[in-house]
């Protein structure tokens, strides 16, 4: 059994050990310094701070403080959303954040399961929950005027859960993972040391807010170190490049998905003052890490790790390899069990599922150790990872990985993107091999290619060729409408 296990003495919790304490730090450190950018619109760190207290004060004088509440979040990427999402951690409550994109029965399911006190929304998100019998507030509705001083409720950081929020659910139903104070700025701090992120950065955001990527290593991050984080409602590979190559952006982070939109995006974009671009979320094919390279000089930072554990290791400024999800960061124990499964321990590991028991402990092993259901190999403290426990095919007396397969057919000129799964065979101990391929050229040098150079019980049975891979809310390939093309 592979284990590694970094301890330093650098992390211990300082006296801003709450998220709402840093902004009201930069408030009076740097008070005219811009907190947020969005569009034409901006906000400084005195106003932001001004705007936050005052809707935690709304806030606790409709919910009180005798406990935390969950309240839901319903808004696009906006200064809005900031100022709620950090109204409601102000506060004290359980910020509970919902993507825009989630239809009317989805809505329904969250808020039926969810169950929140309270709803925080825009003017066209109080018309889309209509229907469901919660208390709604809008955002203009926030920042009533307020008597007297007001108690926020305040709890030990390891024990006060700051966000709410689902998991990726690309294999399934998503469930809920809390997450405390303490596990996001643990987070922020540990990246910090191996990227050297610091207060003179600046942050472009353009992941959803109401994911765990967004909203911890994009907006807490921000928060952490003071930076000026400038927000887009959305990705758009043209706009995402023209506001890199603008000279303000020092430090970017996105999904695989991103960069490779912004490598298929002609024209000349001068990115140099960039300093990090960091992908996370998934795992960063060789041949895009090595594209944006060649195009912009630019070597990305791959990192990983998940909603229920936050990061586990990371490339860093110094030692970058393609192909690898990188070092296992400080304080964080990873080991590989005899089924080649990625089990960890860290500050970072959120406190199990909301409200569901179960799930925690079909995942917590002997020992707190987390399984992450990723396969992987250890190679020094440098992770490969090897795909989905749940994915692993069986050929042949062989145990496959997918992910071996994807980099392999990444070789081949003419594929744009591949996802590999298999598919279970009636009385056969055999699985059958399914290549999904977004093609860039002819279809029939891809099968020359697999043909020629790939051993044969990784050759597939069958191959179908996409416009684009399926994917989740935030960027992952979606393995559950791939296996639905199977049926």
């Amino acid at each position: 059994m592979q284990m590694i296990s970094r301890l330093t003495g650098g992390f211990g919790l300082s006296q801003l050990s709450h998220i709402d304490d840093l902004l009201r730090h930069h408030s009076v450190a740097q008070p005219s310094k811009p907190a947020v950018i969005f569009g034409d619109s901006q906000l400084s760190y005195s106003r932001l701070e001004t705007l936050v207290e005052a809707g935690a004060v709304t806030l606790s004088s409709r919910l009180g403080n005798s406990r935390q509440k969950v309240v839901g979040l319903l808004m696009p990427n906006s200064l809005d959303y900031v100022v709620a999402y950090l109204s409601i951690v102000r506060s004290g409550h359980i910020a509970l954040p919902i993507d825009v994109i989630y239809k009317p029965l989805e809505l329904e399911a969250i808020a039926g399961q969810m169950k929140p006190e309270l709803i925080l929304t825009d003017l066209n998100g109080k018309k889309r929950l209509e229907a469901l019998s919660f208390p709604v507030l809008t955002a203009d509705q926030l920042a009533a005027p307020s008597s007297g001083e007001t108690k926020f409720l305040r709890l030990p950081a390891d024990r006060q859960i700051a966000s709410l929020l689902f998991t990726s659910g690309t294999t399934g139903q998503p469930k809920a993972a809390p997450y405390t104070h303490a596990n996001h700025l643990w987070n922020i701090k540990v990246c910090s040391q191996v990227w050297d992120w610091t207060a003179a950065d600046s942050l472009l955001i353009s992941l959803r807010l109401s994911h765990w990527y967004g909203l911890v290593m994009g907006l807490s991050g921000a928060l952490y170190h003071g930076n000026t984080l400038y927000l887009q409602d959305k990705f758009d590979a043209v706009s995402t490049l023209e506001e890199l190559a603008s000279g303000r952006i020092s430090h970017f982070t996105h999904t695989p998905y991103a960069y490779a939109k912004m490598l298929e995006r002609p024209g000349e974009f001068d990115i140099s003052a960039v300093r990090l671009l960091i992908s996370g979320s998934a795992p960063l094919p060789p041949s895009i890490w090595d594209g944006f390279k060649k195009r912009f000089g630019k070597e990305i930072i791959e990192c990983y790790g998940s909603s229920e554990t936050g990061r586990i290791v990371a490339n860093t400024v110094d030692d970058r390899q393609p192909g690898s999800a990188g070092l296992v960061l400080p304080e964080v124990d990873l080991k590989i069990n005899p089924h080649g499964e990625v089990l960890v321990k860290s500050p970072g590991v959120f406190p199990g599922y909301w409200k569901n028991a179960s799930a925690t402990k079909a995942a917590m092993g002997p020992g707190g150790w987390w399984r992450t259901g990723d396969l992987g190999e250890l190679n020094g403290q440098r992770l490969y990872l090897r795909g989905r426990r749940h994915e692993t095919i069986r050929r042949y007396g062989y145990m496959i990985s997918p992910r071996d397969i994807e980099w392999a057919m990444h070789q081949c000129t003419e594929v744009d993107e591949i996802h590999v799964l298999g598919r279970s065979v009636p009385n056969s101990p055999d699985d059958e091999l399914i290549y999904f391929v977004v093609p860039k050229g002819r279809q029939t040098q891809i099968h020359d290619f697999y043909q020629a150079n790939l051993p044969s019980v990784w050759r597939p049975d069958e191959v179908i060729f996409l416009d684009q891979l399926p994917r989740t809310h935030n960027g992952k390939v979606s393995i559950a409408t791939l296996k639905a093309m199977l049926k």
